[in-house]
C-alpha cells in the first residue's frame, strides 16, 4: 500500500527497485494520491521506474518559498506574497491555482499509463480517491488508468477534482491516507505499507485561522496513524531535509529515501516474506510487533 505524500511520494519508486533488486516483487498494489501514480506506473509498464522518473510534474504549481527563505531573501517575501494573492484569487474565482494546467496533468498521466486501463495491469491494482460529493471514499479498479491517477492526486485547491460516474473525484489522502484494509481485500496474505510522510513540525499558533489549519493536520496524521497500525510491516522513509510537497525537483533524493529504508529492513521483510528465513531476535525494534501479528520472532 502505498501513500501519498506529493513529492516525497518518489520515496514509493525507490522502495519497489530495491524489493525487486532483493527478490521480492508486489501481489497487488493499492495506492492513494502519488501513490497511485506509482503504483499504476509500475502495474503498467515494464520500463516503470525510467518512465516514473521522467514523469512531467511541470504542470503543478511551484512549491512556496519556506519560511526560512522569506526571513533571508525580500524577493523571496515579495514572491510568497504575490503566489498567496494568486493562490487566493483563483480560490475564489475557480478550482485552484492549478486550474489551467488541468489537461496538461492528464497528458503526462496518459503518457505515464500508455493510454491503457487498470483493467491492463500486469498486477491487481487499485485507486484510493475521495469522493466530494458523498463525502467518503472511492476506488478504482477498472476503466483508465490517467483518469483514476488524476483523480487521486487532484488536491483541493490546486487542481480541480475529477467528474466521473456522477462523482467529484479528489486527492484519495483527504478520505483515507492509509488505506489497508482495501489491500487486504485484494488477497495478499501480508499488507506493507510505505508512509513518505514528514513528522508534524512544531509551530506557533497566534490566531484562529492558524489553529484550524493546525487542528486539521493533527486530525489527519492521527488518524492516518491509526491506518498505517493495521498494516504488516510501515517502512517509513527519512529525509534528509524538509520537502515540500511540491518539490518535484527533488525526487531522485525521495528514491533514494526509498530505497535506503528498505535496505535498513531486510531482516524484517525476510521475516515476514521468506519462509526460509531465520526468525527475528527477541531484542529487534520489529520483534515485537510481528510477533503478535505472525510468531516470526521467538
Amino acid at each position: 500500500m502505498l501513500a501519498g505524500g506529493g513529492a516525497r511520494g518518489f520515496a514509493h519508486v525507490g522502495v519497489l527497485r530495491a524489493l525487486e533488486a532483493d527478490g521480492y516483487r508486489p501481489a497487488a498494489l493499492v495506492g492513494v494520491s502519488m501513490g497511485a501514480a506509482v503504483s499504476v506506473g509500475y502495474a503498467l509498464r515494464e520500463d516503470w521506474y525510467p518512465a516514473l522518473l521522467a514523469m512531467d510534474t511541470g504542470a503543478f504549481p511551484a512549491p512556496m518559498p519556506t519560511a526560512e527563505q522569506q526571513r533571508d531573501s525580500l524577493r523571496q517575501r515579495l514572491r510568497a506574497r504575490r503566489l498567496g494573492f494568486r493562490f487566493a484569487y483563483r480560490l475564489l474565482t475557480g478550482w485552484g491555482i492549478g486550474t489551467p494546467a488541468r489537461e496538461a496533468g492528464l497528458q503526462a498521466l496518459r503518457t505515464l499509463t500508455l493510454g491503457q486501463s487498470l483493467e491492463d495491469a500486469r498486477v491487481p491494482v487499485a485507486v484510493s480517491t475521495t469522493d466530494l460529493r458523498g463525502g467518503r471514499r472511492h476506488v478504482i479498479r477498472t476503466g483508465d488508468a490517467a483518469e483514476a491517477v488524476y483523480a487521486s492526486v487532484a488536491l483541493a485547491g490546486v487542481l480541480p477534482p475529477l467528474e466521473r460516474d456522477g462523482l467529484l473525484l479528489a486527492d484519495g489522502a483527504y478520505a483515507d491516507l492509509a488505506p489497508v484494509g482495501v489491500a487486504r481485500d485484494m488477497g495478499p496474505p501480508v499488507v506493507i505499507a510505505v508512509n513518505p510522510g514528514q513528522a508534524l513540525a512544531g509551530a506557533e499558533v497566534r490566531n484562529g485561522l492558524q489553529a484550524l489549519r493546525r487542528a486539521t493536520e493533527v486530525c489527519n496524521l492521527s488518524h492516518a496513524d491509526a491506518g498505517f497500525e493495521q498494516a504488516d510491516l510501515v517502512l517509513r522513509p527519512t529525509f534528509r531535509r524538509t520537502i515540500d510537497t511540491l518539490d518535484f525537483a527533488a525526487r531522485r533524493e525521495c528514491v533514494a529515501a526509498g530505497a535506503r529504508v528498505v535496505r535498513g529492513h531486510r531482516a524484517v521483510l525476510a521475516a515476514l516474506l521468506d519462509p526460509e528465513a531465520p526468525p527475528l531476535p527477541a531484542d529487534s525494534p520489529s520483534a515485537h510487533h510481528l510477533v503478535n501479528r505472525h510468531g516470526l520472532a521467538r
